[in-house]
């Protein structure tokens, strides 16, 4: 294969973008967001205006995207303020129109190539000592002119333009930058973003690395992606990958690789096609174990039946079921697994329905005969199996070991059944739950006291309810992958997209053949069980040599292994090689969890190894400690939002109090589902930032003790011309961090090698 993008994509994209300039620092975008800009020199670029809402209706048909945007602005002041209303257009961006109203009036627009938008960007950060614009230095520019803006009148701006998606072999990109919203006074009232994509082909594989989004499959090959939401502020530009291509599983890979000496990493999608995947579901068998002992009475053994009748009524024709309950000893509803018939059903749902509460917890006996049942009623079967075990307290009676629970466990497991396990109220051994399902191929889950149990379960079987794929592995050929998480991928469902993660080797990478663009063209390779048959999927795609496209899967894949060293930390107890890489990867990427809390900490001398390493330690000790009660599942819920994270963390805004918390320091924010925010840290540019006194510190310039290394350090005043010409210098990612800096601020930070101290 001599090039693996069709030719009649490359066409059209010359055709639209031909005489268009895209630089390497920009991402191709599917358009930009317009602002309100003050003319006064001494009012902010924010804090005077507010948008009310912003609804963006994009519509893809064969990779051209035809936006339309209506947003509505309102000037929070008490006096009117003249200003003028900027739409920066990053390159590609081609704008067919453009209109802004402002009660009613018609306000024309003027186009300025990105020669003069600098110009402008940095005439306005000049007169405001304000570097907020700086970011969109290289960027064109539509501007009006000035306009009154009276107190509580909303000014109406409508923009429609067209432009082309980025695509990579069959996978298609579609990006919306939101960022310019934090610069609003006020939080959203509604933020609305809808991509309607309709293709030639089957869509299979859909995704936002930025938004929670909800999809509305209008059939095979057309489906309209909703993000919304409300009371916000957007810091993150939206962006959207779909995979139009007719196969029988999607696989899409997207890679990021900084330099050349670095090892790339890689996310890669794997979903079923919509279209062929309710045809290919295989009957499984379950096993539903639930604990009835005696502090499951009231609420919580009503809540289990719910759960069980749920499940019970949800089988597939050719499903085979059992239900054990258990407290001091286990009792199966039938003798052995039965097919899902009505009858079956009825007679289970009958016998759960007159359950009470009673005795303690024999959770080794119950796992035994779960085991057992699976494996002597169809072990040899090719059809998945599934235990859905629920404990609310620890082992009281019979083997209370956890260890000999374990292994025995995993002994007994001779079907290869996966066990979801959920773990109820703060009576639980988390430790014990988290490796049960480790070792057998599940995940665990936890529910508050005050949560309802028959949702987290129904929640996990909608999601396992028809399998399509068994016992997925996945390869590229040509590129080692290595730290692949999750580490075991278990079963592929319909409706369900699997997000895998991982680094690629960088020698593998420069030992790629390239195609006569210098893309390393290599094959993604998805095997397991499929329609009853061991099968493997292959795929081209394309690895592209230091590719900056999508930095957001190096952070993806930080998140996700920040999860596993919490893990091993909990599992197996503090060791060097694993605080060592948990505080390198959380200082880099600024993810902050209870147990990295002491990064925020502005006693912590950053630029000290040993200090930090230290309190890392003092805090692995806690980790390890926390087995029960509600500090317990804090943290086993905390690492299970690590673990299966499928977007990257939102920046900051200097005007939020620091970044969210994943997880919880304090049991009555965790009890009341609140967020917490972790002051003295920013995440902006791709970059964290940390607050020491009046400083903020990149994490790429943490190493630098300003007395000591006086000499490595460069010292600009902001505003100056040797500011400016820093700032035409860098990229994007690096000009949104010197757009955070705020007056009084200083900022440490390495760009190209060079040390810069601004103030």
């Amino acid at each position: 294969m001599s090039r693996s993008r069709d030719l009649t994509t490359r066409q059209l994209i010359r055709h639209w973008l031909i005489a268009v300039a895209v630089t390497a620092a920009a991402v191709s975008p599917a358009g930009a967001d317009g602002m309100i800009v003050p003319i006064r020199p001494d009012i902010p670029v924010q804090g005077h205006w507010a948008v009310t809402y912003h609804h963006v209706d994009i519509t893809v048909r064969q990779q051209v995207a035809s936006v339309s945007i209506t947003q509505e602005f309102v000037n929070t002041g008490k006096g009117m303020i003249e200003v003028e209303y900027l739409f920066p257009v990053p390159p590609g961006a081609a704008i067919n129109s453009m209109t802004l109203m402002v009660n009613g009036k018609e306000f024309p627009a003027k186009l300025m190539k990105a020669d003069e938008a600098r110009r402008i960007y940095e005439e306005i950060v000049r007169r405001k000592k304000d570097p907020a614009l700086l970011e969109y230095a290289g960027f064109g520019l539509y501007r009006t002119r000035a306009f009154p803006l009276e107190p509580g009148k909303p000014a109406k701006v409508v923009v429609n333009y067209r432009t082309i998606c980025k695509k990579d072999t069959s996978t298609v990109e579609v990006w919306y930058p939101l960022n310019t919203e934090k610069f609003s006074a006020k939080p959203i009232r509604d933020v609305t973003v809808r991509v309607d994509v309709e293709s030639s082909a089957d869509i299979t594989t859909v995704y936002s690395p930025s938004h929670k989004i909800t999809i509305d499959r209008k059939g095979p090959r057309r489906l309209v992606a909703t993000y919304h939401a409300v009371n916000v502020t957007p810091t993150a530009d939206f962006q959207l990958f779909y995979k139009s291509a007719n196969e029988e599983i999607g696989a899409t890979l997207l890679t990021y690789q900084a330099t050349e000496a670095e090892d790339g990493y890689f996310l890669m999608l794997v979903s079923p096609n919509p279209r062929t995947a309710s045809t290919k579901i295989i009957a499984k068998d379950v096993v539903l174990v639930l604990d009835r002992s005696g502090s499951m009475g009231g609420e919580k053994i009503a809540q289990a039946r719910e759960a069980a009748a749920f499940v019970l009524n949800n089988l597939n024709e050719g499903d085979r079921i059992n239900v054990l309950v258990y407290s001091d000893a286990v009792e199966a509803v039938f003798t052995e697994l039965q097919p899902a018939t009505g009858k079956v059903v009825e007679t289970a749902i009958a016998r759960i329905g007159s359950l009470q509460a009673g005795g303690a917890t024999d959770i080794h006996a119950a796992l035994q005969m779960a085991m057992k049942m699976l494996s002597e009623g169809g072990g040899k079967d090719p059809r998945p199996k599934y235990i859905i075990f629920l404990t609310d307290g620890l082992p009281t009676v019979g083997t209370t070991d956890e260890t000999v629970i374990l292994s025995e466990a995993k002994k007994a497991n001779t079907a290869g059944a996966r066990l979801f396990a959920f773990g109820v109220g703060y009576d639980v051994n988390v430790r014990m739950l988290d490796k049960l399902v480790l070792d057998n191929g599940g995940r665990s889950d936890y529910v508050k006291p005050s949560e309802p149990i028959e949702a987290k379960v129904g929640s996990l079987y909608k999601k396992i309810k028809n399998p399509v794929m068994m016992g997925l592995k996945v390869a590229v050929h040509g590129v080692k992958l290595v730290d692949v998480y999750p580490r075991e991928l278990g079963d592929l469902f319909e409706g369900d997209q699997l997000v895998i993660v991982g680094r690629l080797a960088a020698k593998d990478i420069q030992a790629l053949d390239e195609d006569e663009d210098g893309v390393g063209v290599i094959q993604v390779v998805v095997t397991g069980t499929y329609d009853g048959k061991e099968r493997g999927f292959e795929y081209p795609a394309n690895i592209f040599k230091m590719d900056k496209r999508y930095p957001f899967v190096q952070t993806l894949w930080a998140v996700r292994r920040i999860g596993w060293l919490l893990d091993q930390i909990q599992l197996h107890g503090e060791s060097k090689e694993v605080v060592d890489e948990l505080i390198r990867l959380s200082l880099t990427h600024g993810i902050i969890t209870p147990y990295t809390s002491f990064l925020a900490d502005e006693g912590t001398a950053l630029n000290r190894p040993t200090a930090v390493r230290a309190a890392a330690v003092g805090n692995a000790y806690i980790l390890a400690d926390e087995v029960t009660g509600g500090a317990g599942q804090r943290g086993a819920k905390s690492r299970q939002k690590l673990n299966t994270a499928k977007r990257v963390p939102e920046p900051s805004r200097p005007a939020d109090n620091g970044v969210a918390m994943v997880g919880n320091a304090s049991q009555d924010a965790y009890d009341r589902g609140e967020q917490e925010q972790v002051a003295n840290v920013r995440r902006v540019g791709g970059q964290a930032l940390y607050r020491r006194g009046r400083q903020w510190v990149a994490a790429n310039a943490t190493q630098i003790d300003l007395e000591r290394d006086a000499d490595k350090v460069v010292v600009i005043e902001r505003m100056s011309e040797e500011y400016f010409k820093l700032a035409r210098a860098n990229t994007v990612a690096e000009n949104q961090i010197l757009a955070s800096q705020q007056a009084a601020e200083e900022l440490l930070i390495e760009l190209r090698g060079q040390v810069y101290q601004i103030r």
